[in-house]
This record gives structure tokens, sequence and C-alpha cells, in this order.
């Protein structure tokens, strides 16, 4: 594994990880009001006049460590720029569909789903305490990974492209 290909997925990693946040409606604020959802992902609970969304992501990351939200989020942000280096540095190597569109598009959507079925459904439960495995085909974390795999691929094959940063 080349360490400049590694680097090279660090801030592409962290710019998915801060829009997989937004897209599942993490908040980092206390007092929240925390929106759930039922198994149809039909909204079931939320305070009327709701100023954010806070779905208790960050708690459960943070708490992995026994830690509260901001170290949760601080977590995340670092998982995402390994998640992102390993990328660069290991999965495109390996995972060349021939076109940018294509590795962008499945790519993308395949390294999403490796990692809702590595980090959400096996790490993170393993060190919570929690069941693994433990699939819901409805869930924010499954479209939240989906959208990390295709913001990071997106961002990694524009900013190559714009530097001229192609395969060595």
């Amino acid at each position: 594994m080349d360490s400049d290909k590694l680097m090279r997925g660090i801030i592409p990693g962290i710019i998915a990880g801060y829009i997989f946040l937004a897209f599942i409606g993490a908040s980092m604020v206390p007092g929240a009001p925390m929106v759930t959802t039922d198994d149809a992902g039909m909204v079931t609970a939320v305070e009327q006049g709701a100023p954010m969304m806070n779905n208790g992501m960050l708690e459960m990351v943070g708490g992995m460590i026994g830690a509260d939200a901001l170290i949760g989020f601080i977590l995340h942000i670092i998982i995402s720029a390994v998640i992102g280096a390993l990328y660069t540095g290991l999965f495109t190597q390996y995972v060349d569909l021939g076109s940018p569109l294509y590795n962008i598009a499945v790519g993308g959507l395949i390294y999403g789903v490796i990692w809702w079925i590595l980090g959400g459904l096996i790490i993170m439960p393993a060190i919570a305490g929690g069941e693994l495995l433990q699939i819901n085909l409805n869930s924010p974390s499954l479209f939240g990974h989906i959208i990390f795999g295709h913001v990071l691929a997106f961002v990694v094959v524009i900013r190559d492209a714009a530097l001229g940063m192609d395969d060595e």
C-alpha cells in the first residue's frame, strides 16, 4: 500500500463524513429533540417546532469509548478520514471499473455498503455491546453509508481529474 495514495483519501473522507452526518440528521446540541422512525421509515415522534433532528448517532459513536456527542463527532470525522485513506490506498487499487462514472456510481455504492456492514452492523454493535448484523434495509445508516461511498468516490474522481492525479 502506497502512503501517498493513502494520504490522497483523507480530505475526501472527511468531506464525505460531514455529508453523512448531515444526511442522517446528527446533532451535537444537548437537549435537541430526537426524531424517531418506525420500521417503515415514517417519523413516529418529534417535538412540535423542533429546530433540528437528533438521532443519537453521535452519542452512540462517543459512547463506544465512554464519551459524549462532541467526542463522537470528532471520532466520526477521524474514522471518515481513515476510511477515505483506505479507499484511495486500497479499494481503488483493486476495484477500477474502467470509467470515472462507474467508479462513482458502482464503486461508491460497493464501498458504502461494505462500511455499513463492517462499521454499522459489526464493529459499532460489537464495541457498544449490541446485537451484530441487525439488518434494516430501510435505515438511515444504510443510506448514509451509501451516500458516504458515493460522495467519497465523487470527490476523489473530481479532485484527481482536476489535478491530473491519475493512477501513477
